[in-house]
């Protein structure tokens, strides 16, 4: 087997098992999705606070 056809086989397996594990885990999946959500929403809170703070300088 060559090496791309070896690393296409490791992607496919990693695929395959986090595919099983997001089946499995329903709920850890939707607590991770909520975690990134909730963050990325602050983050753009934060920005915006910081530039009306700069903008009102």
């Amino acid at each position: 087997m060559d090496d791309k056809k070896f690393e296409a086989a490791i992607q496919e397996e990693k695929r395959e098992y986090f595919r099983r594990w997001r089946k499995n885990n329903p709920d850890k999946v939707k607590k991770q999705n909520e975690n990134y959500w909730r963050k990325r929403a602050m983050k753009r809170l934060e920005a915006e606070t910081k530039d009306k703070a700069a903008s009102a300088e």
